[in-house]
């Protein structure tokens, strides 16, 4: 006796729909723009009429110009189409793949049908054989992957795309994501339907669901877990108490100084916007080069040489083919507004990361990010704040961090100054109106709230090196090393954590060189550029054994292992403190203020020479000038590095 269900179609919401759909037709105009460019270029290369037809008719001139520079013969333009055509061809693949890599379902008698290129694959209740989990850590979000049996063949041989990206197969598979509509009703069916399937089928097992089958690739999409289920589930008593709401003053210097910065960035940045689009123009219009507002453009040598070559004529739109290190107007558009939308993005990066006010009520906290009226901020649920850390900055000075992935995503940048880690989190100053009465309500609200990792949720006296260095660096660096002896972590686990640390003060290194130079809009971007800035990345990084072999040698701990490896250890976690100022450098090289850059990288030497000697006095307990010397040393060699940069930028 057969048991029929109803006929469901479960769908994903509109709007990731809308997402996917959208990238992956750009992705497809994309790669057919390229493919017919390269085409028609390689066809006007090849007809001599073709071209002079093109040259001779007015309306068609245009797409001439486009097109050119052209190159000579067909033998230096195949090797340039055939590149371009591979960039193409991997647009095309990507936008196939998000395409049908979150298909809708429909469920029937029968079984499943799987929607892909616009029908419908049926695969069969009993042909279910694996299902392959990967979830995060609170237990709410999956991805799973479907693998029916191979005697199936119900799939396309496409679907053994999704197995390789999942990476735990290469059969057909097909890709089902929680966030689609009634997930867990859709899952009850299959594994229902598969279990009444087969009572009557001989030597078919039930379906099986592993666990333990994660993918690499999915699972660092799900790596940052919103809450605790268990803190999901927990409801807060209620309370009577009026909502705390916190203020900066109006006029506090942190305020001030906070929104100043945001506006130099949009200030300069808009400004340097507009070079680019000067840049281009004159390129562009000939008649333009004379225009007063316009005359700081010939006083480049390059740009005064292009308008000597080019007099009463516009420079080609897509640049000189022979020529990558000249400027094109064309680049330097898309450039500017490469520019526009990163200089955007750090001014909200950098007005995020302290709010202006905070209400904490009975469910939860809303942080304000501009003063009213501005309807700009965001709602915090108590479930959802991982951490509020109370911070003593020294000299009567305390600021609160709260984490929280209800923060917007940008908020993260603010985490991994304060943290060392890629955390959303934002800043309370301990200034604010009515702090004590704040610190008490988010400390009896997060008291409800089952701790994160056997860590409490609200932390009085938090422990943040990265700031406390500054104004307590002995102090810090004794509660550091007596954190470190307290881990259970072996030296290899303790020696990996250095290395990742270095790695993040040592990067902006590297993106002070890559960046700039990549939007620079003067010149096409070149391998050379990323890996310049791959260099000084590393050069970065050097500083760490270079600085340390040093010490141990003027110490003469050299044949001392155990004192070795502390050093090794300890090092880089003191140097943290620098990121800011260095962060700070890369924003004002974007913008293009060179000058302040060199003056925060500055800042940064002298904040490593600051944290260097302490950690010197405490683990050698060096005096005087050797204290000193010892300091100067990772000075010295940032110093190296720095005119280095300043030489080949």
């Amino acid at each position: 006796m057969s048991v029929s269900i109803a006929e469901k179609v479960y769908r994903y919401p509109l709007r990731q729909r809308w997402w996917r759909a959208t990238l992956a037709n750009l992705l497809v105009i994309a790669s057919l723009g390229i493919t017919v460019y390269q085409l028609l270029r390689g066809i006007v290369t090849a007809s001599e009429p073709v071209a002079l037809w093109l040259r001779r008719t007015p309306w068609l001139r245009p797409l001439y110009d486009g097109l050119s520079p052209l190159p000579s013969n067909l033998s230096l333009w195949f090797p340039e189409a055939l590149a371009m055509l591979l960039w193409a061809a991997g647009g095309l693949f990507i936008a196939l793949v998000l395409r049908n890599a979150l298909p809708a379902i429909r469920t029937s008698t029968r079984g499943l049908l799987v929607e892909f290129a616009g029908g419908w694959l049926p695969v069969a209740w009993e042909d279910m054989q694996q299902i392959h989990v990967t979830g995060d850590e609170a237990g709410q979000r999956f991805i799973l992957l479907v693998i029916p049996a191979k005697q199936a063949k119900r799939l396309t041989g496409w679907h053994r795309v999704y197995g390789l990206l999942y990476g735990t197969t290469f059969q057909p598979a097909f890709l089902i994501s929680s966030s689609i509509e009634k997930f867990d009703d859709l899952l009850n069916t299959i594994l229902q339907e598969n279990n009444r399937a087969i009572r009557g089928v001989e030597g078919v097992q039930p379906v099986m669901v592993d666990e333990q089958r994660r993918s690499p690739l999915f699972g660092l999409f799900l790596r940052d877990a919103s809450v605790e289920l268990s803190a999901a589930n927990t409801v807060l008593p209620p309370t009577t108490a009026p909502e705390v709401t916190s203020t900066l003053p109006a006029w506090s210097l942190i305020r001030i100084a906070h929104l100043s910065v945001i506006v130099l960035v949009l200030i300069f940045g808009l400004l340097h916007y507009r070079s680019y689009w000067d840049r281009a123009l004159t390129l562009m219009f000939p008649e333009l080069r004379s225009n007063p507002s316009l005359l700081w453009v010939s006083q480049d040598p390059v740009y005064r040489a292009i308008f000597l070559a080019y007099q009463g004529a516009s420079v080609p739109f897509f640049g000189f083919a022979e020529r990558p290190d000249l400027p094109a107007p064309m680049w330097l558009l898309i450039a500017a507004h490469l520019l526009l939308a990163l200089v955007i993005a750090l001014a909200f990066a950098l007005l995020i990361a302290i709010p202006s006010s905070a209400i904490a009520g009975q469910n939860g906290m809303i942080v304000r990010f501009l003063p009213r009226p501005v309807p700009f901020a965001r709602t915090l649920p108590w479930a959802s704040i991982n951490a509020f850390q109370v911070i003593d900055l020294g000299f009567g000075r305390s600021i609160a961090f709260v984490q929280s992935p209800a923060l917007p995503w940008l908020s993260r940048l603010c985490g991994l100054i304060v943290t060392g880690k890629w955390t959303p989190g934002a800043i309370l100053i301990g200034t604010m109106k009515n702090w004590p009465a704040l610190i008490e309500r988010c400390e009896e609200r997060l008291g409800h709230l089952p701790p994160i990792h056997n860590t409490p949720r609200f932390q009085p006296a938090a422990f943040m090196p990265n700031l406390q260095l500054i104004s307590q660096p002995m102090a810090t660096i004794t509660a550091l090393k007596a954190e470190l002896a307290a881990t259970d972590a072996t030296t290899t686990n303790l020696l990996w954590r250095a290395g990742r640390v270095m790695l993040v003060v040592s990067l902006p290194l590297g993106l002070m060189f890559a960046v700039p130079a990549l939007i620079d809009g003067d010149r096409w971007p070149e391998l050379g550029i990323i890996l310049g800035g791959i260099s000084f990345w590393l050069a970065g990084l050097l500083e760490w054994p270079l600085v340390v072999l040093i010490s141990l040698i003027i110490h003469g701990v050299l044949d001392n292992d155990q004192e070795q490896v502390h050093i090794f250890t300890f090092y880089p976690l003191v140097q943290m403190p620098r990121l800011l100022p260095l962060l700070l450098a890369l924003i004002c090289l974007i913008i293009n203020l060179p000058w302040l850059a060199a003056i925060l990288w500055l800042a940064s030497l002298a904040i490593a020479y600051w944290v260097t000697v302490a950690l010197w006095v405490d683990v050698y307990e060096w005096e005087g000038a050797q204290a000193i010397l010892g300091g100067l040393l990772p000075a010295i060699w940032q110093l190296f590095v720095m005119v280095g940069f300043w030489l080949l930028r």
